[in-house]
């Protein structure tokens, strides 16, 4: 017997149960292959010196690491299943990463509603481009705490588990119940409130696009950016609602949970796809690192340009 194994069992003995196996594997493969995105799109918004100078792409890129962290999450998901004995070993650590990629997860909202808001009050020009007004400061706190007072407590009562092939709640822990309704009811309306403030920005540019110098590429680009925040709310909302309801309207098998964890893993597909082929500033500058192109070559903006004469700078959602 190794140092690794216990009761004859190794610890990185693959699971006996040949579907489960092949569920963990599918739940690593397809977080692994969106990884290298992310980091390029991290990396270039984190080094990029005019998109670190934006409020508006700080918030982008908080919500980048936020699903880069979720897919983590969805590798090491994958690796539990495939390796069982480490849920016997080490199930607080297991129950930590769960807790962690549920707050991660629950972070999101307060972020792109934040992001919303302050793109609307820049089009409006109630703001300028680089700031933030207090109370969404006040708010982006509030939203954080309550993330981490999530995964504090996720931690420190182990109330989110793996069980088969899925994640869930632990109903028999302190709190989680009440938990898992406060997701219901806190997330809708935040996901509402950021597809409002996008629908408010495509009606306000139809309705004064005559008063603008650019007419027709403003009115692109938030068609664009509205086409986004529509995917996102839809693929949010589905998800959001099938999690909450599965118990009941499925016959809950390995099968039906794996679609259903498989869909939570597509979802950190939308936020890099949909940057990159929605918005040029971005998809620019991370071509300039795919095609090694010297990035001091590269003048494209859509920040550094005259407010008073011409449209309002383009930020697009997360």
């Amino acid at each position: 017997m190794t140092n690794t194994s216990i009761g004859g069992m190794a610890l990185f003995s693959i699971n006996p149960k040949g579907e489960e196996a092949t569920i963990g594997i599918v739940y690593s493969s397809l977080a692994l292959f969106i990884a290298p995105l992310y980091s390029v799109v991290i990396y270039v918004m984190t080094k990029d010196k005019e998109l670190r100078s934006s409020p508006q792409y700080r918030l982008m890129n908080q919500i980048n690491f936020l699903d880069f962290g979720q897919v983590i999450c969805h590798v090491l998901s994958g690796i539990f299943i495939i390796f069982p004995q480490i849920q016997q070993r080490l199930p607080a650590l297991v129950r930590i990463f769960g807790c962690t990629a549920n707050s991660l997860w629950l972070a999101l909202f307060p972020v792109m509603s934040v992001l919303a808001i302050s793109r609307i009050l820049v089009i409006r020009r109630v703001i300028q481009p680089k700031e933030i007004p207090l109370a969404l400061k006040v708010v982006m706190v509030i939203g954080w705490m309550y993330s981490i007072g999530v995964w504090l407590w996720g931690c420190i009562t182990q109330n989110f588990y793996l069980t088969g092939v899925g994640w869930s709640y632990d109903l028999s822990k302190m709190g989680a119940k009440t938990l898992s309704a406060l997701e219901w009811y806190l997330c809708f309306p935040s996901l509402g409130l950021t597809y409002i403030a996008y629908l408010a920005i495509v009606i306000h540019v139809e309705m004064t696009r005559r008063d603008m110098t650019t007419n027709t590429n403003r009115r692109g680009q938030e068609i664009k950016i509205f086409l986004q925040a529509t995917i996102l709310f839809c693929y949010m909302s589905t998800l959001i609602i099938l999690w909450h309801n599965a118990v009941d309207w499925f016959h809950m098998t390995s099968t039906t949970i794996a679609i259903l964890n498989s869909a939570w893993i597509f979802f950190s597909y939308l936020n890099p796809l949909l940057l990159l082929a929605m918005n040029h500033t971005i998809r620019k500058k991370v071509m300039v690192i795919f095609k090694g192109y010297s990035r001091e070559g590269f003048t494209g903006s859509v920040f550094f340009i005259n407010l008073s004469k011409t449209r309002p700078p383009s930020i697009t959602p997360g």
